[in-house]
């Protein structure tokens, strides 16, 4: 079955958003002192921007993106007449064994928590649509109790509705639901940000806080860039998105490995400020995608996405092809 080219798209701009807060949770930033005027308030001002732009709102896109990839994988693992659940546990077995050893190195790491909440959605699979949106909503809710681990299944089910609706598979005929989407999700991102705010000052809860203010402008980013896609120049020139989302679990991991050396070496920790932190981001995004660029001109695929499909079928699998 063809790729869905949008998806990698959406993995990279998703890699974006997520070292962005990565770089300041594993590195402990300094503030730019008041005396600096401008770069002060600039350093400001960014961190601002991140915690209302990107903070909390790209890791629920990448679960997003999981729950989706989920439907794709089994779906088309029994269209081949394979045994997809079998194949799905394995895949998150793998995905668990990266999990653990990153963890190690970056304590909250998403894919361990993927890993295993990843098994809840064997069971849903054959639910209908509706049912998902229903019980996505349900654990969305539930982060008032569950935190993290409630807003990562929601939006689990959120993909998983995508998928079995199809809508990433045909943009073009439901162009203009798209727009409204798109449209409705701007209108709402100043209220979603201000009941945010409420929220936590009300009640403390960061995590439901975070749905409100987060899930607005979640929305807004998909349906912009999806759309953006359907352009061709567009997709040419963002082309370095789709390279690192090709390679995102690769990516993921090798942004931990960059920051954690680039702190060692630089001596990093206590001492740079949240602007030199986001410029060395930069940078590794740089690197990343001129590397990735490079590596999927000659294979298939990222040297980890290789093991974990290597791990998933206990062979490197004949149907896959560079076009898959």
């Amino acid at each position: 079955m063809k790729r869905i080219d949008t998806l990698d798209y959406l993995r990279g701009f998703a890699l974006v958003g997520i070292i962005f807060i990565n770089i300041y949770q594993m590195v402990p930033y300094v503030p730019v002192p008041p005396e600096y005027g401008f770069w002060s308030r600039l350093d400001q001002g960014l961190l601002t921007f991140v915690n209302d732009a990107v903070h909390g709102r790209f890791y629920t896109i990448f679960s997003f993106l999981f729950g989706l990839g989920f439907y794709l994988f089994v779906s088309r693992a029994r269209a081949r007449g394979e045994k997809a659940n079998v194949l799905f546990v394995r895949r998150l077995l793998v995905l668990l064994v990266f999990g653990l050893v990153h963890h190690q190195f970056q304590p909250g790491e998403a894919l361990l928590i993927y890993a295993i909440l990843g098994f809840l959605l064997l069971p849903l699979y054959r639910l209908k649509p509706g049912a998902n949106l229903s019980i996505g909503v349900l654990f969305l809710l539930s982060a008032c109790w569950l935190g993290p681990i409630g807003i990562s299944l929601g939006m689990f089910l959120f993909g998983l509705w995508a998928g079995q609706n199809k809508i990433f598979e045909d943009v073009r005929q439901h162009k203009k639901r798209w727009i409204v989407a798109m449209i409705l999700s701007l209108v709402l991102i100043p209220l979603g940000l201000w009941a945010e705010s409420r929220i936590v000052d009300a009640t403390g809860l960061v995590d439901i806080a975070m749905v409100a203010g987060g899930l607005p402008e979640d929305v807004f980013y998909v349906t912009t860039l999806t759309l953006l896609l359907e352009l061709p120049f567009m997709k040419l020139w963002l082309m370095p998105l789709n390279r690192l989302g090709r390679m995102a679990l690769t990516n993921y991991i090798m942004q931990t490995v960059l920051i954690l050396t680039m702190d060692a070496v630089l001596n990093l920790s206590g001492q740079a400020y949240y602007l030199i932190l986001a410029m060395i981001a930069i940078e590794i995004l740089v690197i990343q995608a001129i590397f990735s660029t490079l590596w999927l001109s000659r294979f298939p695929m990222g040297p980890l996405e290789w093991v974990w499909r290597i791990g998933t079928y206990g062979k490197i699998p004949p149907h896959y092809s560079k076009q898959a």
